[in-house]
């Protein structure tokens, strides 16, 4: 056996997406770049850059070691909903 077999690797669990506010974006990819979540919200990369630096558009990771910028699905969406206008 060698010792790459006997190594377990470390995950943790996929965040559980919430269905019901998912409803409609099951299109929508898991893990988005910059440009793929700008070409959807029809912005261009350089608006999502000033809205991560402002701290107002949707939550973003950088991958670790990187400078490569990742979106959820889940991010995305959540932060859609907050967008919407308050129902009276």
């Amino acid at each position: 056996m060698s010792a790459l077999a006997a190594v377990t690797p470390i995950t943790s669990p996929a965040p559980a997406e919430p269905t019901a506010a998912l409803t409609g974006f099951e299109d929508v990819p898991p893990v988005m770049s910059p440009r793929v979540l700008a070409e959807l919200l029809d912005v261009t990369p350089k608006t999502l850059e000033r809205w991560r630096d402002a701290g107002t558009g949707p939550a973003f990771r950088r991958l670790p070691g990187s400078s490569l910028i990742r979106y959820t699905r889940t991010d995305f969406v959540t932060w859609l909903d907050a967008c919407a206008p308050e129902q009276s």
